[in-house]
């Protein structure tokens, strides 16, 4: 399966938008903070900084031809200039192209687009996406740092590595 990984552009944003609504409502099943709004949808009041300041970069990842999900990350004043290039603040794959090595193959396929110093985090209940990125760690032989933090209530697990 060909990857390929493409920033969004602003005419693009509406369908990020409804790629997010499906992230958040993933991640609400661990995270109790995260509720839908008055219209019934969960809605990353962030996501126009993505658009609008330079540092913050959405990805749209595709394969076949069609987009599967997106990346959304930090770097520059938005990163943790100290310790990490980039912060990778949001990695999400639809569904039906989890558990068959997609997720890996993004994961490997950014991070060689991308090489530099990271930050990762995860909901420490969120214990697949903590085993996956464990996962993809291991495969690539990655020195990691890992940390517990709290930020607005939730724990995080967060990584820092170098590729």
């Amino acid at each position: 399966m060909e990857i390929v990984i493409n920033k969004v552009s602003i005419e693009q944003k509406n369908v990020l938008e409804n790629l997010m609504t499906l992230f958040l409502h993933d991640l609400s099943e661990y995270a109790d903070d995260i509720k839908i709004d008055s219209s019934g949808l969960h809605r990353f009041d962030v996501l126009d900084l993505f658009f609008e300041k330079e540092g913050l970069t959405p990805f749209f990842i595709q394969a076949e031809g069609e987009i599967i999900g997106f990346i959304l990350i930090q770097s520059g004043p938005y990163s943790n200039p100290e310790h990490a290039d980039y912060v990778l603040n949001s990695f999400f794959i639809l569904r039906r192209y989890r558990r068959r090595g997609t997720g890996t193959a993004v994961a490997s396929k950014f991070l060689e687009l991308y090489p530099g110093r990271y930050c990762c985090a995860q909901l420490k209940s969120n214990t697949p996406a903590v085993q996956f990125w464990k996962k993809v760690y291991a495969k690539h032989k990655l020195n990691v740092v890992e940390l517990e933090r709290l930020d607005e209530g939730n724990l995080l697990v967060e990584q820092y590595f170098k590729v």
